[in-house]
């Protein structure tokens, strides 16, 4: 009877496992399963996460999945492809796609019955198109265009994958900077019909994208100049100074070959100022450029050889300040009684200075809180002041102004006690 026992205990064990292998068998049968794929840049979680992206050959992607209700769940395989062909066997990974052209990449899932589940992201992969930079009419710089006929522009752009479309963008600037065109063009080639004025600079770009918005790394940018009425010409330039900050008078003064001034332009408040002086014969002449009266930049000379219906563009006129600030001491003396406020003069005609580019060491020691207007530096000497000292010390006092012209100058601060009566203290 005992054996008998035993052995019914044993059958109802085995059948009793049997049930609920069978029952954990019928849970994942009767569950839905299903899986997802993503594509991202990067894994950060405010990144974009997409069904298709467009990227450049060899730029990186991210590949994700989520298989529901779990990625534990039981099953054959699970893998990627890329247009058929294998490509990846993990849940997620990083890779980049070299091949131009537009591709499937399908995660691929087999559930443990055999069933196959998939979901596909659409990958573009294409180069920017690339412009011409050398090639293109008309020429940059090109002197006599007519003001009265059409005007053909030209060029060359290319789509270096040969698979899409691509669209030039095109853009016509007066001397202005007023927008004359701004089109996009299926064409490499516009023609300008409205007419022009004479004695002008005119700027054109043109900038490629493709179909898929990928713009090209080059921008052709190019000038030219229309051609004066009765062989009328013209001399335009810019100015400038070396000063990092500031605001100054220009004054240009145009002589002719016998040093007569023929005109003069007086620029407002600027740091930098254009200048356009039309009509002019063609003809030898001298260009003079300063700045106000009292200032620390050196005038410029040019003498200029003017041809018949040219607009003659000069480099940018810069005026050079190589004079460092000129520092003082109150009363134009070098040595100077201690005090709670230490007073120096310190001045400059390049540009106004700033109290970020003075400095002051007390022997070797800086000295914090200074403060500067009009022309006067003001020291606090508090602590130092407290302390008797029976011999000279040295002040310095170092500024640099907007040219990056730099003047260093010590000082001697007289004793405030004599060495007996310290000793006696």
């Amino acid at each position: 009877m005992k054996r008998l026992a035993a052995l019914g205990l044993l059958i109802l064990a085995l059948i009793a496992c049997t049930d609920s292998d069978e029952y954990l068998f019928n849970e994942q049968s009767t569950q839905e399963i299903k899986v997802s794929a993503i594509v991202t840049r990067s894994f950060d979680s405010d990144t974009k996460k997409a069904k298709a992206d467009t990227i450049q050959p060899g730029d990186s992607l991210i590949f994700m999945t989520t298989v529901y209700p779990s990625k534990s769940i039981r099953n054959k395989q699970y893998y990627w492809t890329i247009d058929g062909k294998s490509f990846a066997s993990e849940y997620s990974f990083k890779k980049s796609i070299d091949t131009p052209g537009e591709h499937k990449v399908a995660f691929i899932f087999v559930d443990f019955f055999g069933d196959t589940l998939s979901d596909t992201l659409s990958i573009t992969v294409a180069t920017p198109p690339t412009v011409d930079t050398e090639h293109f009419i008309p020429a940059n710089k090109t002197q006599n265009i007519a003001t009265d006929t059409a005007i053909n522009f030209a060029w060359n752009i290319n789509d270096p994958d040969s698979l899409w479309d691509v669209y030039s963008h095109f853009i016509l600037k007066n001397s202005e900077n007023k927008v004359l065109v701004d089109t996009i063009l299926q064409q490499a080639y516009f023609t300008y019909l409205k007419g022009l004025a004479p004695l002008q600079k005119y700027t054109w770009t043109v900038t490629a994208y493709n179909e898929f918005d990928q713009k090209s790394n080059e921008v052709l940018s190019s000038t030219f100049y229309t051609d004066g009425i009765n062989g009328e010409s013209s001399i335009r330039g810019s100015l400038g100074t070396s000063a990092e900050q500031g605001a100054f008078n220009f004054k240009v003064l145009l002589l002719d070959k016998s040093l007569d001034t023929l005109k003069s332009i007086t620029t407002s408040k600027l740091n930098t100022a254009d200048f356009d002086i039309k009509p002019l014969a063609k003809g030898r002449y001298n260009l003079i450029v300063t700045t106000d009266q009292e200032s620390d930049f050196t005038p410029r000379l040019f003498q200029l050889d003017l041809n018949e219906g040219e607009v003659l563009e000069l480099d940018s006129i810069i005026l050079q300040d190589e004079i460092p600030p000129q520092i003082y001491g109150r009363w134009n003396r070098d040595t100077i009684d201690i005090a709670d406020t230490l007073i120096f003069i310190v001045v400059d005609h390049g540009g106004e200075l700033t109290t970020s580019k003075i400095h002051v060491y007390f022997e070797n020691d800086y000295i914090n809180n200074i403060q500067f207007s009009n022309d006067t530096l003001y020291v606090p000497f508090t602590k130092e002041a407290s302390t008797q000292s029976w011999s000279y010390k040295l002040i310095t006092v170092i500024a640099v102004d907007q040219s990056y012209n730099r003047n260093r100058k010590s000082f001697y601060l007289r004793p405030n006690s004599t060495l007996p009566e310290v000793f006696s203290e």
